[in-house]
């Protein structure tokens, strides 16, 4: 261990990683899978990768990162410990990553699902927030009309025009005369924007065509609108934003969980790429230490160098060293990602 020393006091800091007493089956299933296993490595990778970027979206947080049964990620990868729960050492190799890639696989069209229904959900949310955008020619009445101050009833009805600021003291004076049934001095100001201001008017339901064509030879814009729909409307808004924000929040519920078993399956499988490169290599009895190794800022380029020189007898077959003690090649090397999440794994 002592050439280990060196390492741990200028380079990187060093931790034992712990492998199970793992099925060795078959060569040709070892083969197999040291051949696969790559590939499903980086796919789970890839996974969890997905899970944190949405999981900062959803949280809208860049910072906090989801924990790994109750820890960081790294603290959990630098104390892993095989989880004969979640995956027991006694089923055969091809057995337990199976299951770790139907896990995740489960959780990354999960993931395909909730983000598109959160975006069609964000969508529509975003829809009727732009009808209140816009100017009074085209913008909802809803929230600039108390539908409690209209009139409706029987026989009489609010009428809501649109007019032209520069036109405001003419619609005020001759409004009465649009039509034959114009409650007099009725005109209420509704609301204005830079270019219009918002009115209505009371009149008998019988002159409401007399009222549109008249208004239209005076170029009066009518707005439709209706006191029972908007109390509706209002209700109905409330509604889609609080569904949102629920949504949002089992979304983010759902996605910690999965990051967290993303994250422990991922690990796993790290460990069986370890125990089979192992096996592959060095033959039987599994004899090995595995190390993880977290460099420190700027030294990774020096540490693999390093790596290299102090593990070439190992690999070159020196018999020496095979001999009198156990072989220290396959070493794990993290590299912080965001100071939290590890990225490369050297063997």
């Amino acid at each position: 261990m002592e050439r280990t020393f060196p390492l741990k006091q200028q380079l990187c800091s060093c931790y034992r990683f712990s492998l199970p007493k793992l099925r060795v089956g078959k060569l040709d299933t070892l083969v197999a899978l040291s051949d696969s296993l790559q590939k499903d490595d980086i796919a789970v990778e890839a996974t969890l990768w997905r899970l944190l970027r949405q999981y900062k979206e959803w949280s809208d947080s860049s910072v906090f990162i989801p924990k790994v049964e109750g820890q960081n990620l790294l603290d959990y990868v630098v104390g892993f410990r095989w989880s004969e729960e979640k995956f027991a050492s006694s089923e055969s190799l091809t057995n337990i990553v199976q299951t770790i890639l139907e896990q995740v696989h489960s959780f990354e069209e999960e993931l395909k699902k909730r983000t598109t229904d959160y975006a069609q959900r964000k969508q529509i949310t975003s829809a009727e927030e732009r009808k209140t955008w816009g100017s009074l020619m085209v913008r909802s009445l809803e929230g600039l009309v108390d539908p409690q101050k209209c009139i409706e009833t029987e026989h009489l009805t609010s009428v809501f025009f649109v007019v032209p600021k520069y036109n405001e003291k003419d619609f005020l004076a001759s409004y009465e005369k649009l039509a034959s049934l114009i409650v007099p001095r009725s005109a209420q100001r509704w609301s204005q924007d830079n270019d219009w201001v918002l009115y209505s008017i009371t009149i008998f339901r019988s002159c409401i065509e007399e009222l549109k064509k008249n208004a239209r030879e005076k170029r009066y814009t009518i707005r439709e609108y209706s006191p029972k729909s908007s109390l509706t409307r209002i209700h109905s808004d409330h509604s889609v934003e609080e569904s949102l924000e629920s949504l949002r929040l089992r979304c983010l519920e759902w996605i910690t969980t999965a990051f967290s078993e993303t994250a422990i399956a991922w690990t796993h499988l790290k460990a069986i790429r370890l125990f089979v490169e192992s096996v592959l290599r060095f033959g039987l009895p599994v004899n090995v230490e595995t190390m993880l190794l977290l460099p420190y800022p700027k030294t990774q380029s020096k540490l693999l160098k390093t790596l290299d020189k102090i593990t070439s007898p190992w690999i070159s077959g020196n018999p020496e060293y095979l001999h009198h003690q156990k072989v220290f090649h396959h070493i794990l090397c993290l590299q912080l990602i965001d100071g939290v999440l590890p990225m490369m794994w050297k063997w």
